[in-house]
């Protein structure tokens, strides 16, 4: 990378390219180390500096939820890509006891437990209801079709239309909150931990419905002959919105929670996911869809019938022996217990490159010449490191007279493709730690950019980073910042300026498996390769 030839292409202002120049210089120009007294008029120009870019591999991300500052999603499902290998990602979660506790009454049997998970969904009008199982419209009592909520799933990744296996079991790791080493602490989990899976509760194949909203429990224990379907009762979310719903084995809860008779485990939460740690979803396949979820709206519901003591009304018979009015007699009911995720959530990535495109990339990275194609990716995928220039360029830029009007980082999407990161991040590598443009009070992260930009027939076309004040501040002669490389990934919301701590610190989380293939700066012709574009007066 010696002597990056550093002046690729110069141009002279003239006319009113120059006096533009010179009112930049005037407003907003950032001042390397150089008294201008007597300088003017000022030279304009404008040069391209050849930067070297190759690939890392992200071994893991972080997954847990146990810093109260940030928000980080999950991920389950499963999807195989031709440019970035396949990728299965299963949720941990413990539960919390029922707001009203978990006191089960007398002679209780259980009619259906269930796992619901919501999707991250958009309403978008209404739909004819049809019958689940039939398919057939559903009329009132005109005839006409009922109307139901329609909705589109979000933050999908894949091919929606592909089933893939869900497994449910008892977690048998106990998620801990704090550090064991340093109780001071919260905990870190990344996606490469591995966890001891009990029970299994569920398995099934599965692929996202978003007209799955609606949950219908058959009451068959309400007369006494478990033969009969007594009542069905119809469940809905209050905005009718669609979710994932797992049958859990209900053997496996009655013996566990039903006949359990050490009353402590379920007084307190704390005591609760000691004894039941929790629930670990599991995917697997070959290919189909990875699913954004947020961390605490999912729940287990048991749904049971008990005996309850009750005194009848006047004209009330409601345990069918043929006399009303009576007192204390004993009647079957309807109940719920809805045990909410809660504690420690988290999860676990496994990753397989064979046969990918980024494979050779990413695992023999060429980091003296670079690379002609470059693959980023979230979910514990690929990184991309950019190396600017070497000492030398970098003492040879320390001495020019130079006033930087603007910097910026160029990537090119390579070729075509549809589904991409709506957004990448850059961040100092050697530091992990954010670039000053995006934190500076005068630019921020919208100057400082990372949006993808569309060309003019609605396709992704690049990423740009302003990093003016980084690049002023790396070559000003007195004090100047130590150079760092620099390195694009993926951009999440964790990765947002933390404005109640103001840490600088790059997070580690990162669960948007989106990717995006993009020029490389390799070859030295293409129009195309990653530019460091300056702006500059002397």
């Amino acid at each position: 990378m010696s002597s990056k030839k550093f002046a690729i292409f110069r141009n002279i202002g003239v006319g009113i390219i120059f006096l533009l120049g010179i009112i930049s210089c005037e407003q907003d120009l950032e001042d390397i180390g150089v008294d201008l007294t007597g300088q003017r008029p000022f030279n304009i120009g404008d040069t391209i500096l050849e930067v070297v870019a190759y690939h890392r591999n992200i071994d893991s991300s972080r997954v847990d939820n146990n810093d109260p500052s940030y928000n980080p999603l999950y991920l389950l499902g499963v999807n195989s890509n031709s440019n970035f290998g396949t990728l299965k990602s299963d949720q941990i979660s413990q539960v919390y006891l029922p707001t009203f506790g978990a006191d089960f009454g007398d002679n209780a049997i259980i009619d259906r437990v269930v796992l619901d998970i919501p999707y991250f969904s958009t309403r978008d009008g209404d739909q004819d209801a049809v019958d689940p199982i039939s398919g057939a419209p559903i009329l009132d009592d005109d005839g006409d079709t009922i109307q139901v909520p329609n909705f589109s799933l979000d933050s999908i990744y894949g091919n929606q239309d592909l089933e893939f296996s869900i497994a449910v079991f008892e977690l048998g790791t106990f998620l801990n909150s704090l550090d064991p080493d340093d109780p001071t602490q919260s905990n870190k989990y990344y996606s490469d931990k591995e966890y001891v899976k009990n029970d299994k509760l569920h398995e099934g194949m599965f692929k996202p419905n978003r007209n799955d909203t609606v949950l219908y429990v058959e009451r068959r224990y309400l007369d006494g002959d478990p033969s009969t379907v007594d009542d069905i009762d119809t469940i809905q979310s209050p905005n009718s919105s669609p979710s994932m719903k797992f049958d859990l084995d209900e053997q496996f809860f009655t013996e566990r929670f039903i006949n359990h008779n050490n009353p402590s485990d379920f007084l307190s939460n704390d005591n609760f996911v000691r004894y039941f740690r929790g629930l670990y979803i599991d995917a697997d396949g070959f290919d189909g869809s990875l699913i954004n979820i947020p961390a605490f709206n999912g729940s287990m519901s048991i749904y049971y019938t008990n005996d309850v003591l009750t005194t009848e009304g006047a004209d009330e018979d409601l345990n069918n022996n043929g006399v009303t009015g009576e007192s204390d007699v004993i009647v079957k009911t309807k109940q719920r217990q809805i045990y909410s995720f809660g504690g420690v959530s988290t999860g676990y990535y496994e990753r397989s490159y064979a046969g990918s495109k980024v494979e050779e990339a990413l695992f023999n990275p060429d980091t003296e010449n670079g690379e002609s194609s470059l693959y980023v990716q979230g979910a514990a995928g690929s990184e991309v490191i950019i190396d600017m220039f070497d000492d030398e360029t970098l003492d040879f830029l320390r001495q020019q007279s130079l006033l930087i009007n603007e910097a910026n980082l160029v990537f090119y999407v390579d070729g075509e493709q549809s589904v991409v990161p709506d957004r990448l991040y850059l961040y100092k590598y050697d530091f992990d730690s954010m670039i000053n443009d995006f934190y500076n009070f005068r630019f921020g992260p919208e100057v400082f950019g990372g949006r993808l930009v569309y060309d003019d027939e609605g396709n992704p076309d690049y990423y740009k980073f302003r990093i003016t004040d980084y690049l002023t501040k790396m070559i000003k002669g007195d004090e100047p910042v130590a150079l760092s490389k620099l390195a694009l990934k993926n951009s999440v919301a964790t990765d947002e300026l933390n404005t109640q701590n103001i840490d600088t610190i790059i997070q580690k989380w990162n669960y948007i498996p989106k990717g995006v293939v993009l020029h490389g700066n390799l070859p030295a012709d293409d129009a195309k390769r990653i530019k460091l574009e300056i702006f500059y007066s002397e």
